[in-house]
Formats: structure tokens, C-alpha cells, sequence
């Protein structure tokens, strides 16, 4: 590729939306965190993927083959999610997901998703994801 000579008409995608094609055999459902292995396909999220977003529809796959569907995800933003044990003085502490609907604030056998901004209720803490400020997994 050369550096251009002429205006380049490019597209460009705005906000916090990311479409990615679903692992064969998945179901994912709409508010679940979503990872994805060294494949590149989005499925529920577990130990030793990269957290790439919370899906923003249900969409079953689980007759389909990898990439036949794909799902829209938010990949940047605040959410409110329950985590147990939770006290004020967890603000700034890092969350972390063991499943596509359990989250904590231990590492251990679990996928860094964020970082706790407020805590809104006995149990409920606003959480800051940004997919594209996640360190690069290594291959």
C-alpha cells in the first residue's frame, strides 16, 4: 500500500457497536458478557478468553456452524452489575467475569471486564468497560 495522492473515501462505524460472527453451537443471550478464544468467534465467556463486549441481543447458533450468525455487541460503556459482596470501598477496584453472568472482584480463573465507578445498591455496582483499552491476549 502507498501513502495516498487523492482523497480516499472511507467508512467509518460510529459509538460503542461491534458485530462479530458466533461460534458454532452457541447460544448468547441479550446482557450476557462475551468472550472470545483464539478462534475470533464471540461466545459466553470463560476463563481464558478476551472480553469482548455485552451482547446487545439473544441469538442462537446452536444448530449453526461457526460464523453462520453473528451478534451486535456494545463494546464500550457503563452497565449495572450485580456483584456479590460489594461495599463502598470497592470503587476503583477491578471487575471480573467467570461466566457470562457471574462477576467479582477476584482474578482467579476469570476475564478482566472493567472497573467499578459507583455502587448503586446492596449488591449492584456500575461498571466502566472499554474492549479497546484491554491489554492484547497473548496468542
Amino acid at each position: 500500500m502507498t501513502a495516498l495522492v487523492t482523497d480516499a473515501n472511507r467508512s467509518y462505524e460510529l459509538g460503542d457497536i461491534n458485530q462479530l460472527p458466533i461460534k458454532g453451537g452457541s447460544v448468547i443471550y441479550e446482557g450476557a458478557a462475551v468472550g472470545s478464544n483464539s478462534s475470533g468467534y464471540a461466545k459466553s465467556i470463560v476463563s481464558g478468553d478476551k472480553f469482548v463486549g455485552f451482547a446487545d441481543e439473544h441469538i442462537d447458533n446452536s444448530s449453526g456452524s461457526d460464523g453462520e450468525k453473528t451478534i451486535r455487541l456494545r463494546k464500550k460503556g457503563s452497565i449495572l452489575l450485580e456483584i456479590s459482596g460489594i461495599t463502598l470501598a470497592d470503587i476503583n477496584k477491578s471487575v471480573y467475569a467467570t461466566d457470562d453472568n457471574t462477576f467479582t472482584l477476584s482474578d482467579s480463573s476469570s476475564v478482566y471486564i472493567g472497573q467499578i465507578s459507583r455502587i448503586d445498591s446492596s449488591g449492584l455496582a456500575l461498571v466502566e468497560f472499554d474492549v479497546a483499552a484491554l491489554p492484547p491476549v497473548a496468542a
